[in-house]
C-alpha cells in the first residue's frame, strides 16, 4: 500500500510549469507551483522537489518577440555558478559607492550559466 508521503513525492517527480508573479514593486519573479517558493530562472527541480517546467515562460517570452541565445566560452575549473569574480565576462560596477562584480547579463543572484 502506497503512503501520502510517498505518492507525494511520485506526483513531484512529474514537471510543473513555473509561476511568474509580481512583487509588491512590480519586479518579476519565477515561484514554484508546489510550494511556491521564489525558483531562479533555468532551475529543473524546487528545493521541495518539484520537478520544474519553463515551457510556458519560454513560450511567452517568444511571443514577446524574444528568443534564446547562447554563449560559450571558457572559466576556470574551480569556477562555480554564482562566482562572479571569476567569471570572465563579469566586470567591476560600484553600488553604494563600493566596487562590485556585476554581470553584463543581469544574472547576478540567479546565474543562468550552463557549465559542462
Amino acid at each position: 500500500m502506497m503512503t501520502e508521503e510517498l505518492r507525494e513525492q511520485l506526483i513531484k517527480q512529474f514537471s510543473a510549469e513555473v509561476v511568474e508573479t509580481r512583487g509588491n514593486m512590480d519586479q518579476v519573479y519565477f515561484s514554484c507551483p508546489g510550494c511556491g517558493r521564489p525558483v531562479s530562472r533555468g532551475m529543473d527541480k524546487c528545493g521541495c522537489g518539484q520537478a520544474l517546467s519553463w515551457k510556458n515562460i519560454t513560450s511567452a517570452e517568444a511571443a514577446k518577440g524574444l528568443r534564446k541565445a547562447v554563449l560559450e566560452f571558457e572559466v576556470p575549473v574551480d569556477f562555480t555558478k554564482g562566482d562572479c569574480r571569476k567569471c570572465p565576462i563579469s566586470y567591476i560596477g560600484k553600488s553604494d559607492g563600493e566596487n562590485v562584480y556585476e554581470c553584463p547579463l543581469k544574472m547576478r543572484g540567479s546565474c543562468g550559466l550552463k557549465i559542462s
